[in-house]
């Protein structure tokens, strides 16, 4: 690992390391509010067994502590690191993000099939109570993030709330993919929800 070298990217939200010009590494994030979610951290196989994904983790958890965030670590390696170091586990962020969805809805399907057994999420059935849909309504009724969706027609759903009141239609900026745009839709002209 010697002629390895780490960037921080703040740009790419991402930490890279390279060989000459060449990246054979990264530990990326998003940030959707008060704290990084560490989303994915990939090193080419050439390259494995070298310690290159540790220090990238390494050096995106002290470029967090230096900014004064928390992390949550969503994508599995760095969540084992997590686990293994109790400095890294004083800095997670355990604040929930609560996602208003339907289990009838495809993207909200998707998303929920990659929120499982992460407690990082809370899930609110809008369908299984009218409070429930009330809550949902208020956010829908009063927030700029749903004006595209209206205009479109479409629900809104999945909907993510972050504790500090941040609201996103975007499960990208949760930490999670969206469904690809083939498939079922539940909006009446076919193009999601």
């Amino acid at each position: 690992m010697a002629n390895i070298r780490f960037n921080y990217e703040e740009e790419q939200k991402r930490v890279a390391a390279y060989d000459g010009s060449k990246c054979v590494g990264s530990c990326n994030y998003v940030n959707p509010g008060s704290f990084w979610i560490i989303t994915h951290t990939d090193v080419d196989p050439a390259y494995g067994g070298q310690g290159i994904a540790r220090s990238l983790v390494d050096i995106l958890m002290h470029q967090a502590m230096e900014a004064g965030v928390k992390v949550k670590p969503f994508c599995s390696y760095a969540a084992g690191l997590f686990q293994k170091n109790s400095a890294y586990a004083e800095q997670e962020d355990l604040s929930m993000i609560t996602v208003f969805e339907m289990p009838t809805c495809p993207d909200c399907a998707y998303v929920e099939e990659q929120m499982k057994d992460n407690k990082s999420f809370r899930r609110i059935d809008i369908g299984e109570h009218i409070k429930y849909m009330k809550a949902f309504t208020r956010i829908r009724d009063n927030s700029p993030v749903f004006d595209d969706a209206k205009r479109s027609g479409s629900v809104g759903i999945p909907c993510f709330v972050l504790e500090d009141g941040t609201v996103t239609l975007s499960p990208e900026e949760v930490g999670l993919k969206s469904r690809p745009a083939e498939g079922a839709a539940c909006r009446l002209d076919g193009r999601g929800c």
